[in-house]
């Protein structure tokens, strides 16, 4: 992995070169670097979580297998990868919020897209990977609790608000490579750019975990924007 970011992260043909955030622990979404997101959790972070994942759960079923062998935007991974990808930090998320003891081992991107987590029924077995993510999050005072991660301690709120931002991010990848259309919900969009504005930063681009920031109009769609702000390029 190129730890370096770049200040643009797609050739001409719209994939991302080498030094992809994406291909840091867990993804660089997790944007992570010993400074935990300041902004407050949104109330309503078990609902968000369950409507985020439900996007995708709904996109993974519509996927044919053209569209599973097709390329994401993730460099060098194909829809069904980042699908995995995804289905796995989603889980060891979960695991962290359950007290679980991790080995750091299991935090390594390419080992998650090269892990089959979601069989021969993609979206019922990722359905069941958000009820976990979603019950790990609601249990009583999960939200609240520090967690030992990635060299830091953190409230579970912004391992919830890390699940939210990967589900989000890698749920637009994922419909972006099959062709298909995201069904972004307003409520998650506008939760994980409060999310992103302070754990997605110069700090994280400096470390690896992100690329630069693609400029955007600032009349963009909420989506574009974070997604620009993220080192995704999107039609608006």
């Amino acid at each position: 992995m190129d730890p370096r970011p770049t200040a643009e992260p797609y050739d001409q043909a719209g994939q991302h070169r080498a030094g992809d955030p994406n291909r840091l622990p867990l993804a660089g979404d997790l944007a992570f670097t010993g400074t935990p997101a300041t902004a407050a959790p949104p109330p309503d972070l078990k609902v968000l979580l369950e409507r985020g994942h439900a996007g995708v759960a709904g996109v993974l079923a519509r996927i044919d297998a053209q569209g599973w062998a097709a390329a994401s935007p993730c460099e060098k991974w194909t829809v069904r990868q980042a699908a995995n990808h995804l289905a796995g930090a989603l889980l060891l998320l979960a695991r962290f919020a359950e007290g679980d003891q991790v080995d750091p081992a299991e935090l390594d991107a390419q080992r998650q897209a090269d892990t089959d987590h979601l069989g021969g029924d993609p979206a019922a077995a990722f359905r069941a990977v958000a009820g976990r993510s979603v019950a790990a999050f609601a249990a009583p005072g999960v939200l609240e609790r520090p967690y030992a991660f990635m060299g830091a301690t953190v409230p579970g709120a912004v391992l919830a608000s890390i699940s939210l931002h990967e589900s989000l991010i890698h749920g637009w990848d994922i419909a972006t490579g099959a062709g298909l259309p995201h069904p972004a919900d307003e409520d998650v969009v506008a939760a994980v750019w409060q999310y992103a504005e302070t754990g997605v930063g110069e700090a994280q681009r400096r470390a690896g975990q992100f690329a630069e920031a693609i400029p955007v109009p600032p009349a963009a769609p909420p989506l574009v924007r974070l997604l620009a702000h993220v080192g995704r390029r999107a039609r608006p």
